[in-house]
């Protein structure tokens, strides 16, 4: 057995731990400035087996720190940001140190050698090297990134209109914080369609000047980490986490050229604008949403839904909560691998008191899940599992009541991404942060969230849902579209040379989704994050919900759901999209069938 490595436990003064009672955050942030991981005592002299314990031990405790400041950076005030800002930098700094070590090259070599699950993990440590682009570049991609989503937003944008017969009395309410809510109320009573159509359209253009010149940085950054590693790609992500691009990890199972084959296949005709949707909804009828209109009731429903797929929720008592608060709140809940902290020293503290619950999953304890109300359902995932190293942590908050099933929804998947999280079964943190492979890293929170609506009844979409549905996947789809067509241009998105010809296949693009004209749909471009940020990644829910689509319609008779969520979820053995699909479909399963299966399983839900 190899010696225990203890995993890095700062300590500090019996002021500043006094501070951290009152303020967990600026403890956290003076640890993290403090934290300096080394791979310099990683012996190389030893079996693989055990250079890949202590690798994942000497780095554990950077991995930790990275996903509590990701948490911490939704809870911190507006002054609180510069202590979590200086963290990131330094994380920053740690990576590039860590990732220029003189053993790491021949770790990665001793890795590559071996079996399964070493050759994975050298898989994904390699690809981190390749990400991980000069202060410089890297700085610039940020700032593009950052720019381009501050000249989307709707902070200072108000509907003026140069026709006077478009101009409504309602527009006079409007308040910029509200501009989309009231972009979307004047479309739905403006009766002219003309003045629907100018409306949205000036819409897409509105960071358009802004935009273009960031856009083609962020591109041909893009275009350098493709070059490294030839393959679908994003950026590099903001907090400099030790984790790769998802796309530089393995090479996906839809080509460039495939996706696009993908995306065609995907294409449907709502025979619906956008700028014509909400008047299509309010005329399609909506049926009532008849399930708990508490969310205490919805979400003991869903804890019954999971008792068959071996999940078990132990719910803490009161006294023993208080108890572990204390302790967490004088250790500060540090970014290391202390399994004892739970979290639950936020910055800004919620009003409703935390349900702590363990998580089970058959007999082994995965980790804590923390639920409190907030207005609005979200995750956050504080810890992910280690096996052998640490146990999981996750917070997930819901708003006290339910009024529809758009609430409803956002509870149960909320819970399906904590838990697919926290039940993920593999000894290397990497694996379980972004799974085995692009296709498959996010295929379990997509089968359970879609799982959990098929036992639910009352989940079951109305007709205006399911269209509001096909509305947002072609529009998924044609953004898609727009991204493919822009990243895999050589030439410049609005040079004269080209513009013809893009306009009108892109314009093509929105018909065949639309079934209307749009000769500017290449200001799309410029609209939406996604093409800034995820880039040609931006279809993956697309790709996702297809394969989910796929398996609920031909999974093997002797299948059960509580294997597939052990096969999709757990992945205990790291297989693959096709191992997985191998077993749980029925035949054929080779690659070329799936994928010809997925493209032809039919519509997606986003």
């Amino acid at each position: 057995m190899p010696k225990s490595i203890s995993v890095v436990i700062l300590t500090f003064s019996l002021l500043a731990t006094a501070q951290a009672v009152a303020n967990p955050l600026q403890l956290f942030v003076q640890q993290c400035l403090q934290y300096k991981p080394s791979l310099a005592s990683l012996d190389l002299k030893q079996t693989t087996p055990y250079q890949a314990l202590q690798f994942e031990q000497l780095t554990l405790g950077f991995n930790n720190f990275n996903d509590r400041l990701n948490y911490y950076r939704h809870l911190a005030t507006h002054r609180q940001r510069e202590g979590l800002l200086m963290c990131q930098l330094h994380l920053a700094d740690e990576l590039s140190a860590l990732l220029t070590a003189p053993q790491l090259s021949s770790f990665i070599a001793e890795l590559e050698d071996s079996h399964m699950p070493y050759s994975l993990l050298a898989n994904k440590v390699k690809a981190i090297t390749l990400a991980q682009l000069d202060i410089d570049t890297k700085s610039q991609l940020h700032n593009a990134q950052a720019t381009i989503r501050r000249n989307l937003s709707n902070s200072n944008l108000k509907l003026v209109f140069n026709n006077a017969q478009c101009q409504l009395d309602t527009t006079h309410d409007d308040t910029n914080s509200a501009f989309e809510i009231s972009l979307a109320k004047y479309l739905l009573l403006q009766t002219d369609e003309q003045c629907r159509k100018t409306t949205w359209q000036a819409y897409q253009a509105r960071a358009k000047s802004k935009n273009q010149q960031l856009l083609a940085t962020i591109k041909t950054i893009k275009q350098q980490i493709s070059a490294t590693e030839p393959s679908i790609g994003s950026a590099a992500p903001q907090s400099a986490p030790l984790q790769a691009t998802q796309s530089l990890l393995s090479k996906p199972l839809l080509t460039t050229e495939l996706l696009l084959s993908f995306l065609e296949s995907q294409t449907k005709n709502i025979n619906t604008a956008p700028w014509n949707i909400g008047k299509t909804l309010s005329q399609i009828e909506n049926t009532p949403y008849l399930g708990p209109k508490n969310s205490s009731d919805l979400f003991q429903q869903v804890i019954d839904a999971l008792t068959p797929l071996g999940l078990t929720f132990e719910a803490i008592p009161l006294q023993v909560q208080a108890d572990i608060s204390s302790t967490n709140e004088t250790n500060a809940s540090a970014g290391t691998g202390n399994s004892s902290s739970n979290g639950t020293s936020t910055v800004n503290k919620p009003s409703e008191p935390i349900t702590t619950y363990r998580l089970w999953h058959q007999q082994r304890l995965v980790g804590e899940l923390y639920i409190h109300t907030s207005k609005h359902s979200m995750a956050n995932i504080i810890r992910y599992p280690v096996i052998g190293q640490q146990f999981a942590q996750a917070s997930v908050v819901f708003p006290t009541n339910v009024s529809n099933r758009r609430q409803a929804m956002q509870l149960v998947k909320s819970l399906s991404e904590a838990i697919t999280a926290m039940t993920r079964g593999s000894q290397f943190y990497l694996v379980n942060k972004l799974g085995v492979s692009t296709d498959n890293y996010l295929l379990g929170y997509y089968w359970l969230s879609s799982h959990l609506q098929q036992q639910l009844a009352y989940l079951a979409p109305s007709a205006r849902e399911q269209f509001a549905e096909s509305y947002r996947q072609q529009l998924r789809v044609f953004r898609s579209k727009v991204a493919w067509y822009y990243l895999n241009s050589d030439q410049q998105w609005h040079a004269d040379n080209v513009k013809i010809q893009l306009d009108s296949v892109i314009n093509q693009a929105f018909q065949a989704s639309f079934n209307q004209q749009w000769p500017d749909a290449k200001n799309m471009a410029y609209s939406f994050n996604g093409i800034a940020n995820e880039g040609l990644d931006y279809y993956h829910p697309l790709w996702q919900q297809n394969l989910v689509n796929l398996i609920n319609t031909d999974t093997n008779a002797s299948i059960t759901n509580r294997q597939v969520f052990d096969i999709l979820v757990v992945n205990e053995d790291n297989l693959s999209l096709i191992q997985q699909m191998s077993i749980i479909l029925n035949p054929p399963t080779d690659p070329s069938s799936i994928i010809r299966r997925a493209f032809n399983v039919g519509n997606s839900k986003i």
